[in-house]
């Protein structure tokens, strides 16, 4: 029986306010850039919850709404009417949604409602949407919903574009993969007091081939049992378990989209990240929309919630960068990753491609002009050669544009092995 989390919807957290940050400074440039395309747009909230919180703040539904609104009403009137459409998968409130939604049922479409379990609803949405741009949101109350043979199924479905947000709780995941191996977490700070995580179908998990079963699925492999047997000796504690975890199961995502990027959502600096906000798709824009959203969302949690306000020093430092996982880089750190990148890469390559190669193999190490300024010096020790398109400005003056748009192109061309 599945657990009704009414309390859930009582007070937005502030955990949840940078979660939706991050869904709804995408969905706006995203809508954007896809209705060019002029192909149909169908968004998914596959857990949509009640739509808006007690408190009066706005829930998933009602951002994705206000951003379809904005993006059709900044479309020329000339212009052929765009479409996106709207459907919210809810268990529990799908009558509350349906009320709290209702003022978006307007010229812009009708958001559609399906009661039910997103595991057991998606496919039949989705079907017949072959050739359409799909973008799923995916943010369950616990790790039971996400199996990740249906994500390895909806990414071969033949959809013109296919992106995900996923939330996916992983020291979560970790507690209960000690749990189904026997092995005591108890001492451990990192995977202590996770009580607060609300599941969406709590599952008792415990030491059965039954859970490793389920654990494995979620997963996409059984990788995380050797985690755990390291966790096990005492090689590593669950920090650093959590964050192998993680990375694999990045990297099995990365078996099924091109690109993966992960931003971890903690509420002070050293703590346990609350979840992990996964994105995945096939296409340069989409990365770099994502990193330039996580970028700035990893900003203002670091300063706004984890330091209290307050920038640290390193906020100045143009040698120094804080990673999304909150770790302390040198720019000379940086540089040598890069130039490690850049040696396994054509020897001309566009500069959209090399980062977003660069980004899904290391994840977010540092702005994007920390990367642009590597290049700027790799350029003038005569390792590579910036090939801008235009070369000139309207003006005669050489180029030195870093932003690729309309006809503007950049070329990288390695000179030295």
């Amino acid at each position: 029986m599945a657990k009704d989390n009414k309390d859930f919807f009582k007070l937005k957290n502030s955990w949840s306010e940078i979660k939706d940050q991050l869904l709804g400074c995408y969905l706006t440039p995203y809508f954007q850039k896809l209705l060019t395309s002029c192909k149909p747009i169908y968004y998914v909230d596959c857990f949509a919850g009640q739509g808006k919180f007690d408190d009066g703040k706005p829930g998933s539904p009602i951002i994705a709404l206000q951003a379809r609104d904005t993006c059709l009403d900044r479309m020329s009137s000339g212009s052929t009417r765009g479409v996106i459409d709207t459907c919210f998968i809810e268990l529990n409130h799908a009558q509350k949604l349906g009320q709290n939604i209702a003022q978006f049922k307007n010229d812009k479409g009708y958001p559609s409602i399906i009661s039910g379990k997103y595991e057991e609803k998606i496919e039949v949405v989705l079907a017949g949407k072959r050739r359409i741009n799909v973008f799923l949101y995916i943010d369950p109350y616990g790790i039971r919903a996400l199996n990740y043979a249906l994500f390895e199924k909806l990414a071969a479905s033949g959809f013109s574009s296919l992106e995900m947000l996923i939330n996916f709780n992983s020291f979560g995941f970790f507690r209960d993969a000690c749990r189904a191996m026997g092995v005591n977490y108890t001492n451990d700070e990192a995977l202590r007091d996770l009580d607060d995580l609300v599941e969406y179908d709590p599952t008792e998990i415990n030491s059965s081939p039954q859970s490793t079963e389920l654990l494995s699925k979620i997963a996409g492999g059984d990788y995380w049992k050797d985690i755990v047997a390291q966790y096990n000796r005492g090689e590593i504690d669950g920090y650093k378990a959590e964050r192998m975890f993680s990375a694999k199961y990045k990297a099995r995502l990365n078996q099924q989209f091109k690109y993966v990027l992960d931003m971890p959502i903690r509420l002070k600096a050293g703590h346990r990240p609350k979840y992990r906000m996964i994105h995945m798709c096939n296409h340069e824009d989409g990365l770099f929309l994502m990193a330039e959203n996580m970028l700035k969302r990893k900003d203002e949690l670091f300063t706004n919630i984890q330091q209290n306000r307050q920038p640290s020093l390193f906020d100045f430092a143009d040698t120094m960068t804080s990673t999304v996982e909150n770790d302390l880089m040198t720019i000379d750190e940086i540089k040598k990753l890069l130039f490690s990148h850049l040696s396994s890469v054509d020897t001309e390559i566009g500069l959209k491609r090399l980062l977003a190669g660069f980004l899904n193999n290391h994840g977010l190490l540092c702005d994007f002009k920390m990367l642009h300024s590597s290049l700027e010096e790799f350029q003038k020790r005569g390792v590579i050669d910036i090939i801008r398109t235009p070369a000139t400005t309207p003006t005669g003056k050489p180029s030195t544009f870093w932003e690729e748009k309309g006809k503007q192109r950049i070329t990288i061309r390695r000179i030295q092995a």
